[in-house]
């Protein structure tokens, strides 16, 4: 390829937008499987809980079929935000034919889009024990849920009941089949809906963090034939298949995204399948390439301004879906 000039800057900006998605498809968005992603162009949205139908009830002969009104839930509002990244290709590089140096600016350019909503995804469940946290940019963001407590809880409240139930594993065991179990006691007796009944919640997911130990634990229970716990070959291991598994990197992260080594036992129990994790994205993650001689061609030094943006909102209203271990042991 000749020297990136005006001449050949069309054949520029078709690699670039090549290395930029290669280098935005590089970070998998692995949170964003935990939510309910859409696409609206609107500032803000109000999202609410709203329970379903319980129980039909037995209509006697000629009578009327009995009316039920759901029970409301809570209510927020989700407010959208917009993240960007601009990459700078001077004239020196240009001329010097210095590729690999703008080859990398323009991967990380698309990957710095792609890890900031991947942080912000996973730091709904890193920050999950209190009801805001500063982002790396200094902004308080509130990540309470509907009743205004924090995502987990041992004492969240309905709207129509005075009972309250819990989604966090009691005296947080480290992934185990003990602890497994305790996050699974959590679903079969704690979720309720917004009139005090039992809500039936199944789930399908195992959450961890990246930690070496606790992935392989978890692959062991999730795909031994045989129960990882016994010397018997012959018992059955009843995990086999039975939840899927999504590992988040930043999970254990300070709000920089910085190693959080305090924060490497965590695991969860989802049930995607009900997940009230709400993602809107307004603006899709893309690049914008300058053109020759435009307002994105610095006239003081012939610099060329490449920028990738995207806009999104995220808000979880209901935890009924989920439940945590710190891993740590405490009471």
């Amino acid at each position: 390829m000749a020297k990136v000039n005006t001449a050949t800057f069309n054949d520029f900006v078709k690699n670039a937008q090549v290395l930029w998605r290669r280098g935005y498809d590089r970070v998998p968005l692995r949170a964003k499987e935990l939510y309910d992603v859409t696409f609206k162009q609107v500032k803000t949205s109000d999202y609410s809980a709203l329970d379903g139908f319980t129980f039909a009830k037995e209509v006697a002969e000629g009578d009327d079929f009995s009316q039920e009104t759901p029970t409301q839930g809570y209510s927020k509002t989700m407010t959208k935000y917009r993240v960007a990244r601009m990459a700078i290709i001077t004239y020196e590089m240009r001329l010097y034919d210095r590729y690999r140096e703008m080859n990398k600016k323009l991967q990380d350019l698309g990957e710095a889009v792609s890890q900031r909503m991947e942080l912000d995804l996973t730091h709904r469940l890193t920050f999950g024990t209190a009801t805001t946290y500063t982002n790396q940019d200094g902004r308080s963001v509130t990540i309470s849920t509907g009743d205004t407590l924090s995502l987990f809880n041992t004492a969240h409240t309905v709207n129509g009941s005075s009972t309250t139930f819990r989604n966090r594993v009691a005296n947080n065991p480290i992934f185990s089949r003990s602890g497994l179990e305790a996050a699974e006691l959590l679903f079969a007796t704690q979720m309720i809906d917004h009139a005090g009944n039992k809500n039936v919640v199944m789930p399908d997911t195992v959450v961890s963090t990246d930690d070496p130990s606790t992935v392989n634990t978890i692959l062991e229970f999730l795909n031994s034939t045989a129960s990882p716990t016994v010397s018997n070959s012959g018992v059955t291991n009843v995990y086999k298949g039975k939840y899927r598994h999504i590992v988040l990197p930043y999970l254990a992260t300070t709000a920089t995204g910085a190693r959080d080594s305090a924060k490497e036992k965590y695991w969860m129990l989802a049930s995607v399948a009900h997940t009230d994790a709400v993602c809107e994205v307004s603006e899709n993650p893309h690049l914008v390439a300058p053109s020759p001689k435009s307002n994105a061609e610095d006239f003081d030094n012939d610099d060329w301004k490449f920028k990738a943006s995207a806009s999104y909102g995220i808000e979880i209203v209901d935890p009924r879906w989920i439940v945590l271990s710190l891993g740590d042991l405490t009471a």
